[in-house]
């Protein structure tokens, strides 16, 4: 068994705050299998949009993989702040699966990463849609039914042709 910690943040508490883009990975804890549960997703994408929508964020990306969930979360005020809105959603999520027999749902803490102006959210968001295709999980992105966006219609924008890495990749599998 093995558990990732969150690294530090690196950056001023300002980058972290504001109309920016955020690329966000939220491991199960010990890398569970829960997310293959369709009611369950279900449930969770209720309250990350509620809890995004109350913190002026919006989910550009995400893909519920297995054992972790990746985002793009984009900042729609200048007082938007990522560590809050982690926070409400993970707990909120949590008290949502224990309602469904699901306990101890998060790893501690979090990857984060501030997409800067030189990095696409396009790109960003083809390397979430492409992860359960890595994975071998299915043949083509679409087919994958806890990927989307609260943003635009993903599917009609596949295939993106940027290419994007997660800064933690070798840290991290998926």
């Amino acid at each position: 068994m093995y558990t990732f910690q969150r690294k530090r943040n690196h950056l001023a508490a300002d980058s972290y705050r504001g109309r920016k883009a955020y690329f966000l990975t939220l491991c199960t804890r010990e890398r569970k299998r829960v997310f293959q549960d369709t009611v369950l997703v279900n449930a969770l994408l209720e309250v990350l949009r509620k809890t995004c929508s109350d913190h002026f964020f919006n989910v550009y990306a995400y893909c519920f993989m297995p054992d972790h969930l990746h985002l793009i979360l984009a900042g729609e005020s200048d007082s938007a702040q990522v560590s809050p809105v982690v926070q409400a959603f993970k707990s909120l999520a949590a008290a949502a699966g224990r309602k469904m027999g699901v306990f101890d749902l998060w790893q501690q803490g979090y990857y984060d990463h501030v997409l800067r102006s030189g990095e696409s959210m396009d790109a960003a968001a083809g390397y979430i849609f492409m992860n359960p295709v890595r994975a071998g999980l299915v043949r083509r992105a679409e087919e994958w039914p806890f990927s989307g966006s609260f943003a635009f219609e993903w599917k009609r924008v596949l295939p993106i042709g940027q290419s994007f890495e997660a800064p933690w990749k070798g840290r991290l599998a998926g």
